[in-house]
């Protein structure tokens, strides 16, 4: 997607803010942050249990549940370094020295956002020894406060919000992604009583456990499967296992991927849920874009310039929901796929007034398949929140 024209987010006047290396146009670029999901996983189910859900025959991968594979790094990798070569052009600080204002914080929780942050540490700025950091034990509250025990949604709002967003599930669209998968995985499913149903006609349901709400129902069942669709082409799995859709996997792909998007709507991305799982973040953002401590990333420091957080697509989801921020792109179906990245910068004009843009990067569907770098200036779109990213 070609570069859109850079678009006035927010504005404030800050003071003894640290500094930057003027842009040509005398701007100062003085601190980002960068919300990177994991590179190309496996899905988080076995090929056994996928089966069992969606009736389709899936293949084994090489990596457990779960894990980012080899080629997903390679991937990974030349995100990192579009991103770095992006920065460095703008003449980011961080990266024309060594000092101490590179922080990488990934979640402990899952050996992918693990990897997915040293790989971050070790190409971002790769002559500075950056090391990436995780909370060891426990779940950490910047990637999911619901599970830290930090907050729960409450119930009447969220089965409210839910019920308002259902429609997104029935559209054309979405419909029609749900008939391509039944299609694909389990023709005439709906039309048996077999044990166990493949049909995809259910309605999206919000159930609720341990706190915390789910989804099921089609919408979810379909949402699952798309997704891993999309990671079995991007990891360059041959066509032939898309059985009948193999001659034009791209084109299922862009028809069955609504079906993740409205899967999202409907839960991670409603702003309530949004609100409780990832206000954390969210939160840690605004500090660390306004000079105040981050209280819940302890590796980050007065000096600390460049923040790059390694989490996942429900992270990049919540960030859209609780800044009002939406994205599409013409060339990857999936707009939350493995490798990209969410950027938040801090400007400074000569006149002192400060701006804060935010950014979006991603690699194409083919360039994942390849494992090759994205072009920056073809990925990367200016976004304009509709919430206040400051206070």
């Amino acid at each position: 997607m070609k570069k859109t024209g850079c678009v006035l987010l927010f504005a404030l006047s800050l003071t003894g803010c640290s500094g930057g290396t003027s842009a040509p146009s005398g701007r100062v670029l003085e601190k980002v942050v960068l919300l990177s999901r994991h590179g190309i996983r496996s899905p988080t189910a076995s090929p056994a249990i996928l089966r069992e859900k969606t009736g389709f025959d899936w293949p084994e991968w090489s990596v457990a549940p779960g894990e980012m594979t080899p080629h997903g790094a390679v991937a990974l990798r030349g995100m990192v370094q579009a991103v770095r070569s992006h920065y460095q052009h703008l003449a980011f600080g961080p990266l024309q020295n060594c000092s101490d204002q590179i922080r990488v914080w990934a979640d402990g929780a899952d050996h992918r956002t693990q990897q997915t942050g040293q790989v971050w540490a070790r190409d971002v700025a790769p002559d500075c020894h950056v090391t990436a950091q995780w909370q060891a034990q426990g779940a950490d509250p910047v990637y999911n406060a619901i599970a830290a025990g930090r907050a729960v949604p409450p119930r009447p709002e969220t089965e409210q919000a839910f019920a308002s967003a259902l429609p997104v599930s029935r559209t054309a669209e979405v419909q029609r992604g749900l008939q391509a998968m039944q299609t694909l995985m389990a023709p005439g499913a709906c039309e048996g009583a077999g044990r166990i149903s493949h049909c995809l006609r259910d309605d999206a349901v919000l159930d609720w456990k341990k706190a915390a709400p789910h989804l099921s129902g089609g919408v979810a069942t379909g949402g699952m499967a798309a997704e891993s669709l999309l990671l079995l082409y991007s990891e360059s799995f041959p066509v032939d296992v898309f059985g009948s859709a193999k001659a034009d996997v791209p084109g299922l792909l862009k028809t069955v991927m609504p079906v993740h998007e409205a899967e999202s709507l409907l839960l991670r991305r409603l702003p309530v849920v949004a609100q409780a799982r990832n206000g954390v973040m969210a939160q840690s953002i605004r500090a660390f874009l306004t000079d105040r401590p981050v209280a819940d990333i302890p590796s980050v420091t007065p000096s600390t310039r460049l923040l790059v957080l390694a989490g996942h697509d429900t992270n990049q989801d919540a960030m859209a929901a609780i800044f009002g921020l939406s994205w599409v792109f013409e060339d990857q179906p999936d707009s939350t796929a493995p490798d990209t990245v969410l950027a938040f910068e801090r400007w400074r004009y000569p006149d002192r007034h400060v701006e804060v843009r935010v950014r979006i990067f991603h690699q194409s569907l083919e360039e994942l398949r390849a494992g090759q770098a994205s072009h920056v200036e073809r990925s990367m779109q200016t976004l304009e929140p509709r919430n206040s990213i400051l206070p």
